[in-house]
């Protein structure tokens, strides 16, 4: 499988950006403001294309060597899911055509190409998703190449959505243009959908980020400097517009999307004053912590239906470890609203904190968690004795749970974490009954 090699100016900035990230360690120690000032791309948050970072492995303990992989991933870079995100630019458009500055007409130009290309396919894999993957895969075998000499299993399971089908195809591709002995078995279905993405059932969430934290968006989200540069009288555009709130979201929005559409080579985030875009990507990371990750009013509940998915690298981890098992890797496909819980149920570093979530993004934010193709992997080792140790993955990088004591540096001993782990279900599931 070959992809296009050739890059856009969108991919040099990213690209760019992560020299700066890996050098100057940019980072959660910053805000999100501060980021989106330094970077301004960082906006498109949930929408932003993966990134891994730093990639360094610290020493395993003297003996240990990698025997098996668990995994996690969120589908690739994607179009937006709904048709209703572009109804007001669509609607708008026409309404306020001869009021265009010609900047805005530009501007206004490309926001309705990157609609335009969403036809037919909203909510899909976009190319770029399938590159991240492949490329993803590739990184695994290469980084631990004796996984796979010694095993050759690997299960694939994915949610029912094309996206994430399609992300595992990919996935799975890159691995077996790396070692074409492998043996792969695929899965979907709703039996995996249950844990795979089981979804939130605590109403009261979604009504608190509609009823609150809505408002609040739209009370913070100016829209006043962007429309001085589209409109040659903004204020007869916003009247014959009746929401203009709505018309600037859905910009933002294609703005945000647009670099998960690198074929376009369209880049909208630059027109936004910084201070209205910081806004926008701000209350969309504190609605996504609220919802499914761990705000001080929610997070117990919404991190709960991650107990099934936790529980299953309990049970396939328990099996791959058995002397017989030819199990290399076990590979899960899913969406962010699957992944940012189990993270937080597991108390990952950055991920175990509560904050309210009013102000979330003074400590977390989107861009940085939970980007395109984010992932978790759990990478089992084992030395001569049989002694078992595991190092703790997110978006490619080291990482670790505060909670509980790691053998040496990374590496956390799999009873230790196995007991943690199993807690935690049994936490999960307590609240799931309040």
């Amino acid at each position: 499988m070959k992809f296009d090699t050739n890059m856009t100016m969108l991919r040099k900035i990213i690209i760019s950006f992560l020299v700066i990230l890996t050098t100057c360690g940019l980072g959660l120690a910053q805000t999100y403001s501060d980021i989106i000032r330094e970077y301004r791309y960082a906006a498109a948050g949930v929408y932003h294309p993966y990134h891994a970072g730093d990639l360094t492995d610290s020493k395993a303990p003297r003996g240990f060597k990698p025997f098996y992989i668990s995994h996690f991933g969120r589908h690739g870079s994607r179009y937006l899911a709904h048709p209703e995100s572009y109804e007001p630019l669509y609607d708008g458009a026409g309404k306020v055509a001869d009021l265009l500055s010609e900047e805005g007409g530009k501007i206004v130009e490309q926001a309705l190409q990157v609609a335009d290309a969403h036809k037919g396919m909203y909510g899909e894999l976009t190319p770029l998703g399938a590159r991240e993957h492949y490329a993803i895969a590739q990184r695994m075998y290469n980084r631990f190449p004796s996984v796979f000499r010694s095993r050759q299993e690997v299960e694939c399971c994915a949610s029912t959505v094309r996206r994430c089908i399609i992300s595992m195809a990919n996935f799975a591709q890159g691995m077996d243009d790396c070692d074409p002995d492998l043996d792969f078995v695929f899965n979907t279905g709703d039996r995996y959908m249950a844990y795979i993405m089981k979804g939130n059932t605590h109403k009261e969430i979604k009504s608190y980020v509609r009823s609150h934290l809505g408002p609040l968006k739209r009370e913070r989200c100016g829209y006043e400097k962007l429309f001085s540069r589209l409109f040659t009288d903004p204020e007869e555009a916003a009247a014959r517009l009746g929401d203009p709130y709505k018309f600037a979201l859905a910009l933002y929005d294609a703005a945000a999307i647009a670099p998960d559409l690198d074929f376009l080579g369209v880049d909208l985030l630059q027109y936004f004053d910084i201070d209205e875009l910081i806004a926008f990507a701000e209350c969309d990371s504190d609605d996504m912590f609220a919802e499914v990750a761990n705000s001080e009013e929610w997070g117990d509940f919404a991190m709960s239906p991650a107990d099934d998915l936790l529980e299953d690298f309990i049970a396939k981890a328990d099996a791959a470890i058995l002397p017989d098992s030819g199990r290399a890797a076990d590979l899960r496909f899913g969406h962010d609203t699957g992944l940012l819980p189990l993270t937080c149920l597991l108390g990952i570093r950055e991920m175990g904190t509560k904050y309210p979530s009013e102000t979330a993004h003074d400590n977390w934010n989107t861009y940085d968690r939970i980007p395109m193709g984010s992932n978790l992997q759990m990478v089992f080792y084992r030395n001569a004795a049989g002694k078992i140790l595991v190092k703790l993955l997110y978006n490619e990088q080291e990482t670790g749970i505060p909670a509980i004591e790691p053998y040496s540096g990374n590496y956390y001993e799999w009873e230790t974490l196995r007991a943690w782990m199993a807690s935690r279900v049994e936490s999960a599931r307590a609240n799931l009954k309040k």
